[in-house]
């Protein structure tokens, strides 16, 4: 009888560390082998547990793969205390190759490759290096 019970306390202990290492390399197989797009970003709202605000928020995105429709994802992120994200920021995400409706945040390798799509000016914009904010070099009086 003790045994069962010491099985069932080391599992319930276990399973959340499993989970997410599986997660992990779930996540790590889809920067591998998966599609890297930019997906705009519609709505951004905090998350919210027990009354309490966590440091992680709740992301709604436009994200278009190549040769397929446009579609509405939301993903859920940790987001450092510095950084902001607000509508229309392009995010680079990756689409999982064995699920197309999990999405992660791009990684540095992932990024290298991403495939541009939207309209010819978005694209032509973003190969820019602009990323749809308007440059201020060039203006006389901004410094």
């Amino acid at each position: 009888m003790k045994t069962a019970i010491w099985t069932l306390i080391f599992l319930a202990a276990a399973t959340p560390a499993v989970l997410y290492f599986w997660q992990r390399w779930r996540q790590q197989r889809a920067e591998r082998e998966g599609v890297a797009v930019y997906a705009t970003v519609v709505s951004v709202e905090p998350i919210k547990r027990f009354g309490k605000q966590l440091p992680m928020v709740k992301i709604v995105m436009w994200v278009q793969e190549p040769d397929k429709g446009s579609r509405v994802v939301t993903m859920s992120s940790r987001i450092e205390p510095g950084q902001k994200i607000e509508p229309g920021v392009r995010l680079a995400v990756v689409v999982d190759p064995k699920d197309p409706k999990r999405i992660y945040p791009a990684g540095p390798a992932a990024t290298e490759r991403v495939v541009l799509t939207g309209s010819r000016a978005e694209r032509r914009q973003m190969r820019s290096g602009r990323g749809g904010v308007p440059s201020v070099r060039g203006r006389r009086g901004v410094r």
